[in-house]
C-alpha cells in the first residue's frame, strides 16, 4: 500500500478543511464505505472511514451536499492509507483500468424491453 507523501512534498492544490459526508463505491456500487471528507482540494481528498477497510486501488466517491441535497460524483485513485485514513487523487475515467473495481462503478439503465 503506498504511503503518505512526505510532509516537505508540495501539493499540487491547496486543500482545504471539510466535513462533508461521503460514501466509497466499488464493485459496481455493489460495495459501499461511508466516510467522513476531512479535506478536499481540486486534485483529491482526505478521506476517514466509518471502519477501518482495505480500500481498493481505484474507487467512486460519492460526495453529498447536506446543504443543497445535492450529491456528485468522482473518480479516485488511492495514494496511501494509515488505517482510518485514506489520501486520494482525482483521476479521469479514463485512467480507470477496465478490471478495477471502480470500472463498473457507474449505475447503468436496465435493458429497454423491445
Amino acid at each position: 500500500m503506498p504511503e503518505e507523501p512526505a510532509p516537505e512534498t508540495p501539493r499540487q492544490s491547496r486543500r482545504l478543511k471539510t466535513l462533508k459526508s461521503g460514501r466509497i463505491e466499488f464493485n459496481g456500487i455493489f460495495s459501499t464505505i461511508d466516510v467522513t471528507i476531512k479535506d478536499m482540494s481540486e486534485t483529491g481528498v482526505k478521506l476517514k472511514l466509518s471502519t477501518i477497510f482495505v480500500v481498493p486501488q481505484t474507487f467512486q466517491l460519492l460526495i453529498l451536499h447536506t446543504n443543497t441535497g445535492s450529491s456528485e460524483r468522482r473518480n479516485c485513485e488511492i495514494r496511501w492509507q494509515r488505517g482510518d485514513l485514506v489520501g486520494a487523487r482525482f483521476i479521469d475515467a479514463s485512467e480507470i483500468a477496465p478490471d478495477s473495481p471502480a470500472s463498473t462503478a457507474t449505475r447503468r439503465d436496465p435493458p429497454q424491453e423491445g
